[in-house]
């Protein structure tokens, strides 16, 4: 607990980053913008909106993917997760009863086009896994929990059904009016015939994997089919997961103007303990790739808050009750390799470390999470 300190306030709408003063009142934290400073900041601790982790598996108990939201939501400075697709509409229910509310952490649901979610991990492989008719009543009946359709669409998961899993989830999405996730990777299908099915709005994650079918040339320039798909409003995600992200392929399309919209993790029971750790390590790779900060910061904090349909969200004045404190080190964390799925690893002079958030109850310390112990005695 602290009573005020100075802070660097990232404020990701306005893209600026200014020296102010945090402080405690009796109604809570808020910001004290006269005392705010111009120039140089001074302060080693950064102030910017809760972050939001738009790509996560939280269906804990559940599927055997799945992690406890809070061991990657709160307790990593992320204020809301958004699974995706842990769960269909036959497991919908259970996910709401027994996760969303048992949590700090806040969370919503991409909801999986297979009636099974990840149960079985090639739930689309099979037209009987999916029912489109309780899939729109689910999405009807749930509809405050659930930001979009989920559906994964490469060749280890779709088996023989092609791009059939996704038209059916864009037919879905279409029918209630909602975002569609899209998980791409291995053909088949090419990718060419999975982008010219999304429109506005639509997210692809794994936007910057390193598989055969990337939808990237070898100097960092879209594919046609990606550069059209873009033109339209479709929205990349990064989705590091376990094989899914790319050290070059994410600094030579960055170089090229072609930066992510969201950064996500896709953590999950397999890469939790690496490669992936949790948002801010991400980050710290992005970053790494050639991101600014102020970007790296509306790139988890504003650009989810728009696909998860969220007002607000980014509002820095009043009573603060949705904040993430961190730091960029000169030390690693402890116990870390910093690599992508691929195997690269790459020596970072600067690691974004979470310190802390406040939420509706005040503030939480991270400091004393083992998870950010520094690599120094």
């Amino acid at each position: 607990m602290f009573e005020g300190l100075f802070v660097n306030v990232i404020d990701p709408i306005l893209k600026t980053c200014n020296l102010c003063y945090l402080e405690k009142t009796n109604e809570g934290y808020r910001i004290d913008y006269s005392k705010c400073k111009d120039g140089v900041p001074h302060s080693d601790i950064y102030l910017s909106p809760g972050w939001i982790d738009l790509h996560t598996h939280v269906f804990d108990g559940f599927t055997s993917l799945s992690v406890p939201p809070d061991d990657v939501g709160l307790d990593t400075g992320v204020h809301l997760v958004a699974d995706a697709g842990s769960a269909g509409e036959a497991t919908l229910p259970g996910f709401i009863k027994y996760i969303v509310p048992h949590y700090e952490t806040k969370i919503r649901a991409w909801l999986n086009i297979s009636s099974i979610g990840l149960v079985h991990l090639q739930e689309v492989s099979n037209l009987k896994l999916i029912n489109i008719d309780r899939t729109v009543q689910a999405v009807h009946e749930y509809r405050p929990y659930i930001c979009g359709i989920k559906v994964r669409s490469s060749g280890a998961i779709v088996g023989d059904m092609g791009t059939q899993p996704l038209k059916l989830a864009k037919l879905v999405a279409r029918e209630t009016g909602l975002p569609l996730m899209v998980h791409i990777g291995e053909a088949p299908p090419v990718i060419e015939d999975v982008l010219e099915l999304l429109d506005e709005g639509d997210v692809i994650t794994h936007c910057y994997h390193g598989k055969i079918g990337t939808p990237w040339k070898p100097n960092g320039l879209p594919v046609d089919a990606l550069e059209k798909a873009l033109a339209r409003g479709v929205k990349m995600d990064i989705g590091h997961g376990a094989a899914s992200f790319n050290f070059g392929v994410c600094r030579n399309a960055i170089e090229k103007g072609y930066s992510p919209f969201s950064i996500s993790t896709d953590v999950h029971i397999r890469n939790i303990h690496g490669p992936v750790y949790d948002l801010a390590t991400t980050m710290t790779k992005v970053m790494h790739c050639g991101l600014s900060l102020v970007d790296l910061i509306a790139s988890v904090t504003l650009a989810p808050s728009e696909v998860l349909g969220i007002k607000d969200w980014c509002r820095l004045d009043g009573i603060l009750t949705n904040a993430t404190l961190f730091r960029i080190s000169d030390d690693p964390v402890r116990n870390r390799e910093i690599k992508d799925s691929n195997g690269t690893i790459i020596q970072m002079d600067s690691h974004i470390v979470p310190t802390g958030v406040i939420t509706e109850k005040g503030f939480k310390s991270l400091e004393e999470n083992k998870k950010y112990s520094l690599g120094f005695s």
